[in-house]
């Protein structure tokens, strides 16, 4: 969530934020296209869950477009055509590459296989990597990050960690009643949340708000105010009213005092809206630093501080040209 908002920030200002790249090198799209001949990885998913369901292992599903992603192809580099990552990912997850080729030809019965998983998973830029459990279920979502093979399966692993742990606290607050179950249902999302997974984190915040009703445990306000904020940001975007879309910001962020992260996402929008929308700066900037100060210490609290200060710097001024002066003609 801290994540989203700060790249929701971004797109806000209108800076580049690339998902995908089509510039990729025939090389990559190469051993990227080798990658489902290796033995390691899968073509069909019923298939591998099958094989998961035998072995007692994830799923590292691998949603790609491997001729023409350059991403895709920088993660298959980095990462999948390692050794480390060859010889220590399938002892954890069977391998499932669902490839979306420009170039390379698919039969039709392929290509609506897998559009269909896409939209099951909610796939929306390349490269999307799920992890599931053996029936299918998402428990993790990620992509490319950077640092290597190494980073990469400490990665996976700390996301099986965390689904491991949110097992076991949707177990215990199976056993539990009233505000003692909302707090544990909320540590459970909160798991799921870290993975990069909204699987039936809509149901269970629900489950949430209806066990704190009175907002006693603070997790009404943490899970109903950003429903409305979701609110208020389908009708910017449909009427683009940014006046409108202040003022009831302005009654979320008094409603979200005791919730800080929340709070902080709110002042973000703001900013958005200021800066692109109305091109109000300084307000905008304001707002930022608002944000920054909500919650200071989460990521994107950290990430503000060099962020507003980019915003704060003077505009460059622009390079002085090195060429001589032209020199008259002389008249004949």
């Amino acid at each position: 969530m801290k994540r989203l908002c700060l790249i929701a920030l971004v797109v806000l200002l209108g800076m580049s934020f690339a998902v995908v790249s089509g510039a990729g090198e025939k090389g990559a799209a190469s051993k990227a296209a080798k990658k489902s001949e290796s033995g390691l990885w899968g073509t069909d998913l019923a298939a591998a869950q099958e094989l998961a369901k035998k072995e007692k292992k994830y799923l590292l599903i691998d949603f790609t477009g491997s001729d023409w992603c350059g991403w895709c192809q920088k993660l298959d580099k980095e990462v999948f055509s390692q050794e480390l990552f060859q010889s220590q990912a399938p002892n954890d997850f069977i391998l499932v590459q669902l490839d979306f080729p420009k170039q390379t030809k698919q039969s039709e019965e392929v290509k609506k296989r897998n559009q269909a998983l896409a939209q099951k998973y909610g796939v929306r830029g390349f490269p999307t990597i799920i992890l599931s459990d053996a029936e299918g279920r998402e428990f993790a979502k990620t992509g490319y990050r950077p640092g290597g093979p190494k980073a990469y399966l400490e990665n996976l692993q700390q996301y099986v960690k965390n689904h491991k742990e949110y097992q076991r606290l949707m177990q215990e607050a199976g056993k539990l009643k009233g505000i003692d179950k909302a707090r544990k249902l909320d540590a459970a999302v909160t798991k799921m949340v870290a993975n990069g997974c909204r699987r039936d984190y809509d149901k269970l915040a629900g489950e949430i708000i209806a066990l704190d009703p009175q907002g006693k445990a603070g997790l009404k306000a943490k899970y109903e105010i950003p429903r409305k904020l979701d609110a208020v940001r389908a009708d910017l975007n449909k009427n683009r009213d940014f006046d409108q879309a202040m003022k009831k910001l302005d009654q979320l962020a008094g409603e979200a005092r005791n919730s800080p992260n929340v709070l902080q996402q709110i002042y973000l929008l703001q900013a958005g809206i200021l800066i692109k929308g109305k091109g109000e700066k300084a307000a905008g900037i304001k707002k930022l630093e608002l944000a920054q100060l909500a919650a200071p210490d989460t990521r994107t609290g950290k990430q503000l501080v060099a962020f507003i200060a980019r915003m704060k710097a003077p505009p460059a001024k622009p390079a002085v040209s090195a060429q001589p002066a032209a020199v008259p003609e002389k008249k004949k």
